[in-house]
């Protein structure tokens, strides 16, 4: 197909993924305003920034766990309302609820559970003239609120996840955007103490983040009883159809993205933390250079949502002639923004941290690490855009494997001898991680490249 014959197919994940990138926005938001106002409230003092770098690594890790068990609700959705199957849709959506519901839960406990682990770490990565303690005892108040938006965050992803599995990506837009303002709007009062209330600095910036959040919650539950065109999908809600089938199906494919989600995340994580162990203007910067780099994996993640949803309404239809095109339209959107964003990053990679902090260390290191992000951004497009897709196909199985060799075999061991081994600090880390996100790229397309081919020979 030449490049005009796209057209159609660019239109479709545009419409869909445009709101989707507001969504993400929102989420991604919250840590970039946590980041960027702390530090402004810091100031040359690079301990509030490293504060909330060390508890928005920990808390990630469990939110990203429950998020990727969640995000099975819309491609099982999405398989059943293409083919007009509305009771199972409704009773997957019932399903959905209670799995999420408990997944809030058992996170919220496994979060807890966690919390001294932030003392413990602060103790280990302490050395002479590092105030890394301080660190760790400013992050815990924060890392707290944060533990406590889980359960209120998952009932508003239920929802959510199964609104994009009907295609509808706008609702939780309107609510996310509504929740970032609020967050912003929080942020400034709790963190610099204004409007009467008293100055929290990090702990602030936790708080306004769990509120927004309960108010999101509020906001997706009330419009969803209260919007007439999902009246259908309420009728369908019966005791009789809460089962453990659904729940089973839920998790299997829910239980692998969850893993993948993970333990790419926890690549990124484990390169947080152990920037600590070079000082906290390391961490700072650090944690400066990962919330600009999510602001360019916002508009990936969107595209990719787009791409699971159309999709899993192909995997269900049995149109899989749409399939191939609807793949290489996704590619080619998620390279084209991975390519203007390498760009912006190399160009403008020092006014853009100056946005953070006014702490010229920080600013310096930021601006070197960003031309390593820059590097990435391709391949993190492709191993992201790859893996969404798959998500669709409810291919999910391989993607274990795939991030188990990507990131423990080899991002994390290159990039602790890098760091550490061959002196090369920070700048070692990240090039650990272009590694690891290169290896998933190129194993999870050519995966995906097989299953396209297996699909379109099927369907002859």
């Amino acid at each position: 197909m030449r490049l005009h014959q796209y057209t159609p197919y660019y239109k479709r994940l545009l419409k869909l993924a445009l709101p989707v990138v507001v969504a993400q926005a929102g989420q991604l938001t919250t840590q970039f305003a946590d980041t960027a106002m702390v530090g402004n409230y810091g100031g040359d003092d690079a301990v509030p920034l490293a504060a909330v770098s060390l508890g928005s690594s920990l808390f990630l890790l469990i939110y990203l766990a429950a998020l990727g068990l969640a995000l099975a609700i819309t491609p099982l959705v999405g398989e059943h309302y293409a083919r007009g199957d509305r009771r199972m849709v409704g009773h997957l959506f019932q399903n959905g609820i209670v799995y999420s519901l408990a997944i809030g839960v058992i996170g919220t406990i496994m979060a807890v559970a966690l919390r001294p682990f932030i003392g413990v770490l602060g103790e280990w990565m302490s050395s002479p003239g590092q105030s890394v303690k301080a660190v760790a005892e400013m992050a815990l108040p924060y890392y707290d609120m944060l533990v406590w938006s889980i359960i209120p965050l998952m009932i508003f992803l239920a929802v959510k996840q199964f609104l994009e599995g009907i295609g509808n990506t706008k609702i939780a837009m309107w609510i996310t955007l509504g929740g970032n303002v609020a967050n912003i709007a929080l942020n400034y009062i709790f963190i610099f103490g204004k409007c009467g209330a008293e100055a929290m600095g990090a702990e602030g910036a936790g708080l306004a983040t769990l509120l927004s959040r309960v108010g999101q919650m509020a906001a997706i539950i009330a419009l969803f009883f209260l919007w007439p065109r999902l009246r259908i999908y309420r009728t369908f809600f019966d005791r009789k159809a809460l089962k453990y089938s659904h729940i089973v199906a839920l998790m299997r494919i829910g239980c692998p993205i969850s893993f993948q989600m993970v333990l790419e995340s926890a690549a990124f994580i484990l390169t947080s933390i152990l920037a600590l162990k070079f000082g906290e203007v390391a961490a700072g910067s650090m944690q400066v250079a990962f919330s600009i780099a999510n602001i360019a994996w916002m508009i990936t993640v969107a595209v990719g949502s787009a791409a699971t949803i159309l999709v899993s309404h192909i995997y269900g239809s049995g149109e899989m002639h749409k399939l191939r095109p609807t793949v290489t339209a996704t590619y080619h959107l998620g390279l084209l923004w991975a390519t203007v964003m390498a760009i912006i990053f190399v160009v403008f990679r020092t006014p853009i941290a100056s946005v953070f902090t006014d702490n010229v260390e920080v600013i310096t290191l930021t601006a070197e690490l960003m031309l390593l992000i820059a590097i990435y951004q391709f391949s993190d497009a492709v191993q992201g855009l790859s893996i969404s897709m798959m998500r669709g196909l409810q291919d999910v199985k391989i993607i274990m494997p795939i991030v188990l060799s990507s990131y423990l075999l080899l991002n994390i061991p290159i990039g602790v001898a890098l760091a550490f081994m061959f002196d090369m600090g920070c700048h070692g880390l990240v090039v650990g991680l272009i590694v690891g996100l290169t290896s998933a790229a190129a194993m999870t397309a050519l995966r995906l490249h097989w299953r396209v081919k297996r699909a379109s020979t099927l369907s002859l």
